[in-house]
């Protein structure tokens, strides 16, 4: 439980194309704002009880649109969610029997059943290096124009049907106005009345989905001063038409979130910084953090036996060598390879050197590389529990914090380097490189053993940690080997 005030909770915006982040905090000042939201973030940016989220435009074609779990996710969590517009009325319409809150005429008419395809707020847009300006007609922006086209005369009703059936029935990708006119012209349209559309409309006529988030900003800003409930509490705020009902806690769930920093490590810093960024800079820039993962993953793997009487159940500060030996000796109990022949598929996860340790320590090491074996397996959790005292991990947390702090998300430089850009992608590669040489990883057979080693299920996994930091690798010096993980043993 938590008590908010208007002065210290956020509110967050995701928009890009509707709107730009001037005109949102020429609306909303003080708004946090994101770009179009996707999948798996949302949980990630530590909205606590009583913040405000206002979902407007969001990604669905080359990313995974936005889960309505996670939302609801934020929801059961005390966080307020609004939507309008566009991504945000869909989801709106589809959650508002559980408690999100939509805004506007494009959430009315996915509510009320007037329109019920995803593609009516779908539009191309470009991308963040030009403020993800739109490319094409959004069907429910098109519907409206041609409306009012037709309420003050500039086009008939034929010229106004022809215009919007013939939109529909092409893929959302092809609706630019060149496209359109001239397939409805094809069509039977009038050249004239196309023409007259063509000069009024077709560059910045009336848009309802930028009047709606209009609306929805208007509302948060004149609701900005009214206080959260005093006491929210951290779950169990999710409803369904009122009546409250449990959110189901699942392992795909837990994957979404981020694990939260110990407060002794955000020292009042207001820039989200998540336990598993942690550990994946740790993984990057830290040497001890193999030894690290490799008893915090024996540890974990053992927690499943049953103890004697009176007897602890190892943790990772026991040190490798009663780890492995206690690995060993309950490796089939534990479904684990229990010798050489029963190991040899996964063989490609020890280095060459390491296969020609005595099994008893080759066995064991093998089975804290085949810990991971997926991305929902909550690793985060007992990494974080393990190494929160140590100074690597608070370092490291204080040095992500002030990258974080220094960058800014609205900066057009920042903006590229977070583009899958041609430049971007030659930084990844050198960093990828410069990494696996410190590695001492030199062909592919000690590839693998390397990536697993450092808790990384592949090598696209690799890549995409090391394209999600760097910024901080580009700043960060390398923890020195006297910082070792607790009870680790070379």
């Amino acid at each position: 439980m938590r008590t908010r005030t208007p002065e210290d909770r956020r509110t967050v915006v995701t928009a890009g194309p509707t709107l730009t982040p001037d005109e949102i905090r020429l609306v909303l000042p003080g708004a946090e704002v994101r770009p179009p939201v996707a999948a798996d973030q949302v949980l990630r940016w530590d909205l606590r009880p009583g913040d405000r989220l206002l979902i407007i435009d969001g990604l669905f074609l080359h990313s995974r649109a936005i889960r309505h779990k996670e939302l609801l996710a934020l929801i059961d969590a005390g966080v307020e969610v609004y939507g309008a517009s566009s991504m945000g009325a869909l989801r709106a319409a589809e959650l508002a029997p559980f408690g999100m809150v939509g805004i506007g005429s494009v959430f009315r008419a996915y509510r009320d059943q007037e329109i019920t395809g995803d593609d009516e707020v779908a539009l191309l847009h470009a991308g963040p290096e030009a403020d993800h300006r739109a490319m094409s007609w959004a069907l429910v922006d098109l519907r409206h124009a041609v409306r009012h086209a037709q309420r003050t005369g500039v086009i008939g009703s034929d010229c106004a049907a022809l215009i919007v059936d013939t939109a529909a029935r092409m893929p959302f990708t092809a609706r630019d106005s060149a496209t359109v006119l001239a397939a409805a012209r094809a069509q039977g349209a009038d050249a004239d009345e196309l023409d007259a559309f063509r000069t009024g409309y077709a560059r910045g006529g009336p848009r309802i989905k930028r009047r709606d988030a209009v609306t929805a900003l208007r509302h948060l800003a004149l609701t900005k001063e009214q206080p959260p409930a005093a006491e929210v509490p951290a779950r169990g705020r999710l409803t369904y038409l009122g009546a409250p009902v449990p959110l189901a806690e699942t392992v795909f769930l837990r994957s979404w979130r981020s694990t939260p920093l110990p407060e002794a490590c955000r020292s009042g810093a207001t820039t989200p910084v998540s336990g598993e960024q942690v550990l994946e800079a740790l993984a990057l820039t830290w040497d001890g953090f193999p030894d690290a993962l490799r008893d915090i993953a024996a540890a974990e793997i053992l927690a499943v036996l049953p103890t004697a009487h009176g007897t602890p159940p190892l943790t990772a500060r026991a040190g490798w060598p009663a780890l492995s030996a206690t690995l060993s000796e309950h490796s089939a109990e534990l479904g684990l390879p229990a010798d050489r022949a029963a190991a040899r598929s996964y063989a490609e996860l020890l280095r060459p050197d390491e296969r020609e340790l005595p099994w008893q320590q080759a066995g064991a090491l093998l089975a804290t590389r085949l810990w991971r074996t997926t991305s929902r397996l909550d690793w985060a959790t007992p990494a974080v529990a393990a190494l929160r005292d140590h100074p690597a991990f608070a370092a490291t947390a204080a040095a992500l914090i002030r990258c974080g702090e220094e960058s800014d998300p609205d900066d057009p430089a920042d903006a590229a380097d977070s583009a899958d850009s041609a430049a971007e992608q030659q930084r990844t590669r050198a960093q990828c490189a410069r990494i696996l040489a410190a590695w001492q990883v030199t062909g592919p057979a000690e590839l693998m053993p390397a990536l697993r080693a450092h808790g990384f299920l592949g090598l696209p996994d690799f890549v995409r940690t090391v394209r999600a930091h760097l910024p901080f690798l580009s700043t960060a010096e390398p923890v020195p080997e006297a910082a070792r993980a607790p009870g680790a043993a070379a």
